[in-house]
């Protein structure tokens, strides 16, 4: 199953270097992001979805695209989730 997740976002950290992690709730994602890989990912997700958080112990994987995040529980790929969202938005692809 997969569905939007709307409480989903990126936090800083750091004083003198700032991170980026991803957090859902009280979950926060075990990767610091530089502020370059940071600036990448929001460059890549307009285009093609990212994973940006696995929890392997309740099989769900959070994905980001144009700025919106997904969960899902399938193990399924960038593709599968693109078209879930771009049928969502009322998109079609051609």
């Amino acid at each position: 199953m997969i569905r939007k997740e709307k409480k989903g976002g990126f936090i800083e950290s750091g004083t003198l270097s700032v991170k980026y992690q991803f957090s859902i709730g009280k979950k926060i994602s075990d990767t610091k992001l530089s502020k370059s890989k940071y600036s990448s990912l929001l460059q890549i997700q307009s285009l093609d979805p990212v994973k940006i958080m696995t929890d392997q112990g309740k099989n769900r994987t959070w994905w980001m695209y144009q700025d919106g995040f997904y969960i899902e529980n399938e193990g399924m790929s960038g593709d599968d989730v693109k078209g879930f969202a771009m049928g969502k938005t009322g998109k079609k692809k051609k």
